[in-house]
């Protein structure tokens, strides 16, 4: 059930237990307060913002930021030019795309179905990501205590390489799968990190001129 199409204006809903209300918008914003049941929220050119204790189907944004509370659940979440950012204890059952923009999850995630990204930063602590992290330009940072399962694999870019992203393994975490680099990164482990599988360097296997 659709509970709202527009082409101009914006959504701000205090409270909703319904988890077949979706809300579709172009051009305006999307706040859904705290402690509801929503189906899925998408825009184009607005935010998405959802409180504290909240449950959604999935969050798809096109040229905006999407800002989530405390101990969010959500089915999936996609992002097109912009950022995403979770406070503490999200659940996310079916994995995070992100093409231009930051990826911030506060302490304690727990991710099914992975990272993808392209450009932007991701960053973590003590968190669960299951389906591993694929990226072509992103610096990744897992904090502390993380648990990777799957591997983390930066993909060659295509054209002209730009910056060199940092790939930094935090203290205690562990990452279970490989590493793969199709392209430079400046990779740190810090010594109490752990990962089962091997460090691939395809980049200078290669033979990739820098």
């Amino acid at each position: 059930m659709v509970l709202a199409t527009s082409a101009c204006a914006g959504v701000d809903v205090e409270r909703v237990n319904d988890p077949s209300a979706d809300f579709e918008l172009i051009n305006g914003a999307i706040r859904i307060g705290p402690n509801s049941q929503v189906g899925s929220l998408e825009t184009v050119n607005g935010s998405i913002a959802v409180g504290d204790r909240c449950q959604v189907k999935g969050i798809e944004v096109v040229n905006g930021a999407i800002t989530l509370g405390d101990h969010v659940e959500a089915g999936d979440i996609e992002s097109v030019n912009g950022g995403i950012t979770a406070g503490a204890a999200l659940r996310v059952d079916a994995g995070i795309e992100s093409v231009n923009g930051d990826i911030q999850l506060g302490p304690g995630a727990r991710v099914r179905g992975g990272i993808e990204t392209v450009n932007g930063q991701i960053s973590f602590e003590n968190a669960r990501i299951e389906g591993g992290i694929e990226t072509v330009n992103s610096s990744i940072d897992t904090g502390a205590n993380s648990v990777i399962v799957g591997d983390i694999v930066y993909e060659r870019p295509e054209g002209q390489l730009r910056s060199v992203p940092r790939l930094v393994i935090g203290p205690g975490t562990r990452v279970e799968g490989d590493v793969r680099l199709d392209r430079e990164v400046a990779v740190s482990i810090h010594e109490t990190a752990r990962i089962t599988g091997r460090i691939k360097r395809g980049w200078q296997q290669a033979g990739i001129q820098l």
